[in-house]
């Protein structure tokens, strides 16, 4: 798959200023069922990403190639799985030292699953290998339980760890110094459901250290800002989620409450909103599966002194689908319906109402005499 992307911006110095973005992906999937029990997937997966700005010079190219070998074990209602995994990054940036940069990272992940009448249990465990970061251990744990048939109760705590990528280290915003992040999150559900209707709320709280974030201005080749870490950050809040269906329309809402901020200072973490909203709806017109999405945030701090405030906004969108044969589907959207103007970062324009045709092609299985 290919995918190009141009876009243009009045950058100051110059008012024809372009981005040139390319994304080629690849992947190679193989799945087996020895019998019962036991099966396997292995897949491999490339990705080449090429960014370029003109009239400014400046090229920056990132390669990424992954391996994966899945392995899962049924035994009535457990489930083991066993993982092994490896990540090949190159960059190549004409404008700093060195051009060419590499890295690699290799993880064994186990993993068990228990599922009983009232019971559920998960217990995952990961050893990851960066050959610049060493080796780090992450996992989780998570249980449930159904008080009744419409009630379930559920807990879970786990540890993550993500580490910068070669464009955040080595870049023109790159910060070679950058450190990996290392996460530590709990929390707790609850969720009722009975016939059509569904609703549940999850309290959560997250401690990030070194998060990777971007600020300006910064000790890197670029005036517009750099990569940066937040030395501990923490995310405390509540989802509350739900659906019901009212006639031959499925209503559903979700409502984000939350304090993002750096623990040091009590400041609150840029470009992060304390306050999300999303409601949609869908039914069945004749042939077409239409629906709405509103999307609605709260104001955010566009910088980590919190002295530039991004408004809050609204966003409305529109999909209808259908189905033309068996084989294919015709998707038709659009995006910012109201064509509203927002901001994700100060100065730089988001996208106005947008227009999507998508035509699929999806061969379906049909029988044979």
């Amino acid at each position: 798959m290919t995918s190009d992307v141009v876009s243009r911006y009045d950058s100051g110095a110059s008012n024809d200023h372009r981005n040139l973005h390319r994304l080629q992906t690849a992947g190679l999937n193989w799945q087996a069922r020895w019998s019962e029990r036991y099966s396997t997937r292995v897949s491999l997966t490339d990705s080449d990403t090429r960014y370029e700005t003109l009239p400014s010079p400046y090229l920056t190219q990132t390669r990424l190639r992954g391996y994966l070998w899945q392995n899962e074990f049924r035994q009535g209602p457990q489930l083991v799985t066993a993982t092994i995994e490896r990540r090949e990054d190159v960059l190549q940036n004409a404008s700093t030292t060195p051009k060419t940069t590499s890295r690699s990272q290799d993880g064994l992940a186990l993993g068990y699953g228990w599922s009983g009448v009232r019971h559920t249990l998960q217990l995952h465990a990961r050893q990851d290998q960066d050959s610049e970061f060493g080796g780090r251990s992450t996992g989780s744990i998570g249980y449930g339980y159904a008080l009744t048939p419409q009630w379930r109760l559920s807990a879970s705590a786990a540890t993550a760890f993500r580490a910068p990528t070669l464009f955040q280290r080595f870049s023109v915003y790159g910060v070679a110094s950058l450190q990996p992040e290392y996460s530590r999150n709990v929390e707790i559900g609850a969720r009722h459901t009975q016939g059509s209707a569904s609703w549940g709320a999850v309290v959560y709280r997250n401690l990030v250290d070194n998060l990777i974030t971007f600020s300006s201005p910064g000790p890197c080749a670029s005036t517009f800002g750099c990569y940066a870490n937040t030395a501990q950050a923490e995310y405390v809040g509540m989802t509350v989620s739900g659906q019901q269906m009212l006639a031959d329309v499925r209503v559903r809402a979700s409502f984000d409450l939350q304090d993002p901020h750096d623990r040091q200072t009590d400041r609150k973490l840029a470009r992060r909103a304390q306050r999300y909203l999303n409601l949609g709806a869908d039914t069945r017109l004749s042939r077409w599966n239409v629906g709405s999405d509103l999307r609605l945030s709260s104001e955010r701090y566009d910088n980590a002194a919190n002295t530039v405030v991004l408004p809050g906004y609204a966003l409305l969108s529109l999909h209808a689908q259908t189905r033309l044969s068996p084989d294919w589907n015709l998707l038709l959207k659009v995006d910012n319906a109201t064509d509203s103007r927002y901001q994700l970062a100060n100065t730089y324009a988001t996208a106005g109402r947008s227009f999507f045709v998508t035509l699929k092609w999806e061969p379906s299985a049909r029988s044979t005499p």
